[in-house]
């Protein structure tokens, strides 16, 4: 639990040069044990872990933009100017 840095997933439409964080709050994650162009990954004492998926405009993430401060509202707001 707590705040994160994430390294987008190649081409990610919607996180950018990894320096945001976001908060994640739960204490479990998907744990990555190779390359995918989908999965946007974090770190936490040495595990690397799915952030977050993206496949065309479908996105999930594991932590909580809604609690992410600025970063998650940028987050959102990439998001829906995705939609649009």
């Amino acid at each position: 639990m707590g705040w994160n840095t994430v390294t987008p997933a190649t081409g990610s439409a919607l996180f950018h040069d990894g320096d945001e964080r976001f908060y994640f709050v739960h204490s479990y994650g998907v744990v990555v044990s190779g390359p995918d162009d989908h999965f946007t990954t974090a770190t936490h004492q040495g595990a690397t872990f799915v952030a977050a998926a993206e496949c065309g405009t479908v996105t999930s993430t594991q932590f909580h933009p809604e609690k992410s401060g600025e970063a998650g509202l940028a987050l959102l707001q990439r998001w829906l100017h995705q939609l649009s």
